[in-house]
């Protein structure tokens, strides 16, 4: 075809402009007769926005971007209201341009727009595509679209029943929140004043051409629909009760229609699951409403039936007929899918005044398909009845009539036909109603209420009554009684239906919400606060909780929003993020299941002022326990619990580093035990090489007495460095394992003295030292204690003396008595110097660690084993003393050992019982508490006793960990206060008494303080205490403060 009839025949459309454009300087290419005609100025070769005033208002080559075509509106005086579009095109085959269409809008709808506004939401901005003519519009131009929309509020022109609705629904956050979702159309109906009054308008709201985040573009369209809604409104008797099961039955219906038969407007009651109260929403042609709405769903067999009966002309031939009701079963497509639709169209009685028709689409799916046997007209009348109610009773108050349809699972429906309500009501109270239930069958069904309830209807009202029937087995029906007042007159409609299925299934649910509630308030004496959650709907409620934490989440229902403000208030914020991620409804519904049904999270409580460390922190464990699971198996219910578990984490954290210290401690004791046998097989070796090595010569050298007499002599050192050696080594075993006992010698201080100083004078001599013994001066000689051992620790510090002091040094040693003197008792210190090589200042803290000798080259050839100086500890910490060590490089050392021993003679005994006397009556806040102490060393007990009784407790004694266990065993439960547990103890030591006290099936078994005394304060003895059961750890000897202190924490004064 030659290109000249192309033209010809674009030439020839008659009412459509068309006009092509470059798209770089969008100079005109071509244009059709239609356009020459609407601008008579045209020529090609001139740019398209001098076509005519305003031609680039809303021109669609503004929005097309990149896109392949572009729609808007154009609305302009001369031209009148154009549809315009614009589609890319290459001119001639190489030229980029935009082909442009003008084709006159046609107004779908029968009423004409008062006025039409273009409205940029995201810009709050607008213009004025078509103004209104009267004479009493008062609207005037405004800055922005929401300053144009308050001056009605503020001059009175719409109705102030509607105003706050009106206002509402064009708040442009609204209108963005909605077009967002992908809605297409929007109405809102209200009334606006006019010189006849207030009249109803609809305002509709539909997207521009090319809607989106960056151009929220959108049309509103304004018109009066007062006098179609007032002749839509005037409905007879039928109509007003048809009115009344579509609102019963309204949340079946996929579409209610009301059709103007005169003028085929149409108003939308109902569709696509949204209504609005009343019945005027939307108006548009029936015509076009059928088939740009309704047709494309239904199934291609159906269409073309539908398209006969429903449309207006059908309808309208229909009415003229004398047809009460025009109906159609159809399938409807729901995505991929059809489901049974009954489409009914109910006409008026009054033909010739009535010109309108009701038309309902219900969704009848399951009940045709379970009735398929039915026929056509049968399943259309059963999908309305049985879609919800099995009985439809009509009551007409003032002939008390009433009419009744009533359909079974197995027969059709049938009209029972007319008879007396009373009658009814009476044979249905006598017969049929359990007698539980018939006050409040009376309540709702009688007559008279019906008479009185109608009364007080003034539109429309509505009761629901429940019972059971008589039986042995248990039945529940429901009305639903309606009331709608009409030209004076009320209809009364009774919608009936078996509900027992439901009233079953709901006491199955009380019941286990009962189960459930039940459950949660037996939690709450272990829990501080509970909640119920649902998941599934994404609610919670508290069942019980602390009252600051209600007073933070106030009202809140929503479980996510609830959880994030909690844990901005009460969490801590490094554990904050775990916290809501953990309790999360989200992650609680893929977490949760029959395999797991609960989830636990601790964490701290937000600090304090006063938390400085991790031991200062509150703790909280959060526990989600799986109440409901869905259908797939997921949570849908949970139970939220807390517990404080403080305690019970700070014990944790305790008994973890005491673990930590323990390990620490048994790995550094293994490395040392190791480096003691290495060092203990060279220095056994060492003596026993020098007793064979001289046996050997000797035997060798028989005839020479010199020579024999020198290896012996040899062989005798030899043998008691040996026989040294060994002591040591089962001294410092029989202390670890506490079976070292000891005496009660009386001795006095100088005679101890002088005798060590004799005993260490040969080794003095020996090596050239020179030992300066102070005189001793003390008030009280005459003492008592285990001399022996006491001689041993001595020894032990003179021979290092001795050891590391050079050849011409010095050794000094003296004696202070010490003014304290209680309970019998006295302090003295016995203090030894030298001016030997002295001791780094870091080897210091580990002189009393077993096997421990200071790497120095000077004395690398010095015999000993490194236990001299832990036995040394060990045994002043038995006798309540202890024991201070000073020294520097080259300088020497300065060793000072506290020893608390007991008095001898009456002098003391009477000072001592003067003192007690006074401390008894200084200090007896204990009266009432008793203690048990377990101690095997006599001393300690006397001096344990006099300190405790002086605080007004009273004392009783155990010599060993078992004798302690039977008689705490013995006694009834509380009676001892608490438990002072030495620990090297023969029989059975005190780790292994208070595990055994610990394991009693008593209560006081657990709570009872247990509080250890050792000579020891290592970090593995702690631990080893911490881990048998023991609360706290003393260390000998006994201090009254912290005696007392210990006391006042554990018992309280």
């Amino acid at each position: 075809m030659d290109s000249r009839d192309y033209e010809k025949i674009l030439d020839a459309i008659p009412t459509t402009g068309i006009y092509v454009v470059r798209e770089d300087n969008h100079e005109i290419l071509y244009f059709n007769e239609r356009i020459r005609k609407m601008v008579p100025n045209v020529e090609k070769g001139m740019v398209c926005d001098t076509m005519w005033a305003n031609s680039c208002s809303n021109c669609p080559i503004l929005d097309i971007g990149d896109k392949k075509e572009s729609k808007s509106i154009l609305s302009d005086n001369v031209l009148g209201t154009m549809d315009m579009e614009a589609k890319r095109m290459l001119w001639e085959g190489n030229i980029p341009a935009f082909i442009v269409t003008l084709t006159p809008h046609v107004d779908e709808f029968s009423y004409v727009y008062r006025k039409i506004l273009r409205v940029n939401l995201g810009q709050n901005s607008y213009e004025v595509v078509k103004s209104g003519a009267e004479e009493w519009a008062i609207d005037s131009k405004k800055d922005t679209f929401t300053q144009w929309l308050e001056q009605f509020k503020k001059k009175g022109v719409i109705h102030p029943d509607d105003i706050d609705r009106f206002l509402s629904f064009t708040h442009l956050d609204y209108l963005k929140s909605v077009l967002g979702t992908g809605r297409k159309h929007l109405t809102c109906s209200y009334r606006r004043s006019s010189p006849e009054g207030y009249r109803w308008n609809l305002l509709e709201v539909t997207p521009d051409s090319g809607y989106m985040d960056g151009n929220q573009t959108v049309l509103i369209y304004i018109k009066d629909v007062h006098d179609m809604l007032k002749e839509s409104l005037e409905l007879d008797e039928t109509s007003v009760r048809l009115q009344e099961v579509t609102r019963t039955l309204g949340e079946q219906n996929l579409g209610i229609y009301t059709i103007d038969l005169k003028d085929g407007n149409v108003n939308l009651v109902r569709e696509g699951g949204y209504s609005q109260e009343g019945w005027t929403t939307q108006t548009l042609m029936w015509d076009v409403v059928m088939q740009s709405r309704l047709v494309g769903q239904i199934h291609t067999e159906n269409r073309e039936k539908f398209r006969q009966k429903f449309s207006l002309e059908g309808l309208i031939q229909a009415r003229d007929t004398g047809m009460q009701k025009l109906d159609m079963l159809c399938q409807w497509q729901v995505g991929d899918k059809y489901r049974y639709v009954a489409v009914i169209a109910y006409f008026g009685r009054n033909q010739g005044t009535r010109n309108y028709t009701v038309l309902a689409l219900q969704d009848v799916d399951k009940r045709v398909r379970q009735e398929q046997i039915l026929s056509q007209r049968d399943m259309q009348m059963a999908a309305i009845l049985k879609s919800r109610f099995h009985v439809m009773t009509t009551v007409h108050l003032r002939e008390d009539r009433c009419e009744r349809f009533w359909l079974n699972e197995s027969a059709q429906p049938q009209n029972v036909g007319t008879g007396r309500y009373t009658q009814f009501y009476q044979r249905a109270l006598e017969n049929s109603v359990n007698p539980e239930d018939k006050d409040s069958f009376r309540r709702f069904m009688s007559p008279e209420h019906m008479r009185s309830q109608a009364e007080k209807t003034e539109n429309y009202s509505e009761e629901i009554c429940s019972y059971r029937l008589k039986g042995s087995e248990e039945q529940w029906l429901e009305q639903h009684v309606t009331y709608i007042r009409r030209d004076g007159q009320v209809l009364v409609n009774i919608l009936g239906r078996d509900i027992t299925k439901e009233k079953l299934a709901e006491a199955q649910r009380q019941k286990l919400e009962q189960e459930q509630a039940g459950i949660i308030e037996s939690l709450s004496s272990m829990f501080f606060a509970t909640y119920y959650g649902d998941l599934e709907q994404n609610q919670m409620r508290g069942m019980n909780q602390l009252e600051n934490v209600k007073n933070v989440l106030g009202d809140r229902t929503d479980y996510d929003t609830a959880l994030r403000v909690y844990a901005e208030t009460f969490v801590h914020p490094e554990d904050r993020a775990n916290y809501l991620y953990t309790m999360s409804s989200r992650n609680l519904r893929q977490v949760l299941k029959k395999e797991q049904p609960f989830v636990t999270f601790a964490y701290r409580k937000m600090p304090e002022k006063t938390d400085t460390g991790m031991e200062d922190y509150g703790w909280i464990r959060a526990t989600a326990v799986m109440a409901q699971a869905d259908e797939e198996g997921k949570a849908g219910g949970i139970v939220y619990a807390a517990q404080d578990v403080t305690e019970s984490k700070r014990k944790e954290m305790r008994d973890q580093r005491a673990i930590q210290a323990a390990c620490e401690a048994a790995n550094h004791a293994n490395a040392s035990k190791s480096e003691f046998l290495s060092r203990m097989s060279h220095d056994i070796r060492t003596p026993m090489n020098g007793i064979m090595g001289m046996a050997k010569i000797a035997s060798e050298n028989v005839e020479d007495r010199e020579k024999v007499r020198d290896c012996l002599g040899k062989i005798t050192a030899s043998g008691n460095s040996l026989l040294f050696l060994v002591n040591e080594i089962l001294d410092m075993s029989e202390l670890e394992s506490g079976n070292v006992d000891l005496v009660s010698d009386e001795f006095t201080i100088s005679g101890l003295i002088q005798a060590l100083s004799t005993s260490i004078q040969p080794q003095i001599a020996e090596k050239g030292l020179k030992l300066e013994v102070s005189p001793v001066r003390v008030q009280h000689e005459e003492v008592m204690g285990d001399k022996g051992r006491i001689s041993q620790v001595f020894m032990n510090i003179l021979g290092n003396s001795v050891k590391f002091t050079p050849p011409g040094g010095h050794i000094g040693l003296k004696v202070v008595e010490r003014e304290m003197k209680k309970y019998g008792c006295c302090f003295y210190e016995f203090i030894f110097e030298d001016n030997g090589i002295g001791m780094a200042e870091d080897f210091l803290p580990h002189i009393y660690e077993p096997f421990s000798r200071a790497e120095d080259s000077r004395i690398s050839k010095t015999e000993g084993t490194g236990l001299g100086m832990t036995i040394a500890q060990n045994i002043v910490r038995m006798m309540g003393g202890f024991i201070k060590v000073e020294s520097a490089l080259g300088k020497g050392t300065r060793v000072t050992v506290t020893l608390l021993l007991k008095l001898r003679g009456t002098g003391a005994a009477s000072e001592d019982a003067v003192q007690k006397a006074e401390e008894a009556s200084a200090d007896a806040r204990f009266t009432g508490k008793r203690i048990l102490l377990v101690e095997d060393n006599v001393i300690n007990q006397e001096i344990a006793m006099e300190i405790i009784g002086a605080t007004g407790a009273a004392v009783e004694c155990a010599s060993d960990g078992k004798e302690g266990l039977g008689r705490f065993e013995s006694m009834p439960e509380g009676y001892f206060d608490m438990i002072l547990m030495d620990i090297q103890m023969p029989v059975m030591n005190g780790y292994e008494a208070t595990r055994a006290i610990r394991k009693l099936p008593r209560r006081d078994a657990l709570s009872i303080p247990i509080i250890a005394l050792s000579a020891n304060a290592f970090a593995e003895d702690i631990a080893v205490g911490r881990e048998a059961g023991m609360n706290e750890h003393m260390v000998k000897p006994l201090d009254v403060a912290q005696l007392t202190a210990g006391m006042e924490r554990w018992m309280g004064g």
